[in-house]
């Protein structure tokens, strides 16, 4: 069943809709999401069986969609969910996509399949127990199959808070914020999601960084320099230590050896 402590957004949707991908932010994320697809040729000659686990409004999947893959998207919120649901109806993809309601742990049940690519983008930061919906993600992949994971560094949260002032650990969330804030409570450490997901059996192919350049830089510089540029530079240094390690979101894209 799913857990009632996992995060459900309801009652934000339409904020996660106007403050995350309606804004450069949410750009980011799509720009470095398309490179690493694309760096691995992920369903460029072949049509893939997509699950995307947690997908909300389903921007990132929609892309995939539109060359012909086959979507699965789950989601324990039923206003994300509508959302998706409008979103694929506004470009005529609802051949391509099923929706379903349901939280990572319901997967299992749920989907009587494994798929060649799961995706689970901003997601784990939200879990009450992590390390279990990798576990569970990992099995639904199948042998020569990809994951590819998105979630909120913990790193990059506490250097933000440093340079905003906050010269201290920060302290754990409030209830109110728990319940109320669209900013991840449970951010995650890189190495530990490396190292868990390399336990589980999984090569890890691509590690980066994504808005460590733009969520530290003064907003007269972001204007000046343009989102374009910026995207270019977080391409290039992105990939590598130290600079990847400082940023707010992480992705690794992870294969499943047959």
């Amino acid at each position: 069943m799913t857990n009632p402590s996992d995060r459900n957004f309801d009652d934000l949707s339409k904020r996660f809709k106007n403050n995350i991908y309606g804004t450069p932010k949410g750009l980011l994320r799509l720009y470095a999401l398309r490179e690493d697809f694309s760096k691995f040729e992920l369903g460029a000659n072949n049509k893939l069986s997509v699950l995307d686990a947690g997908g909300g409004m389903g921007q990132f999947s929609l892309e995939l969609a539109a060359k012909g893959h086959s979507i699965e998207l789950c989601d324990i919120s039923k206003d994300m969910l509508a959302g998706a649901r409008q979103l694929y109806a506004e470009h005529n993809l609802e051949s391509q996509i099923n929706f379903t309601h349901c939280g990572i742990q319901d997967i299992p049940r749920q989907f009587n399949q494994q798929f060649d690519l799961i995706m689970n983008h901003a997601v784990l930061e939200w879990l009450v127990d992590p390390e279990q919906a990798l576990i569970t993600l990992y099995q639904q992949v199948k042998p020569g199959g990809w994951l590819s994971i998105m979630f909120y560094n913990v790193h990059g949260r506490t250097w933000r808070g440093i340079m905003n002032g906050k010269l201290h650990a920060p302290a754990s969330s409030s209830e109110r914020m728990a319940k109320e804030g669209i900013a991840p409570q449970q951010p995650l450490d890189p190495s530990w999601v490396h190292e868990t997901l390399t336990e589980l059996g999984l090569e890890v192919k691509s590690w980066r960084g994504i808005r460590f350049i733009y969520d530290h830089m003064h907003q007269k510089i972001r204007d000046r320099v343009g989102l374009e540029a910026i995207a270019a530079s977080e391409s290039e240094f992105g990939y590598h230590a130290p600079y990847r390690d400082m940023a707010r979101y992480v992705h690794m894209l992870c294969y499943k050896p047959l």
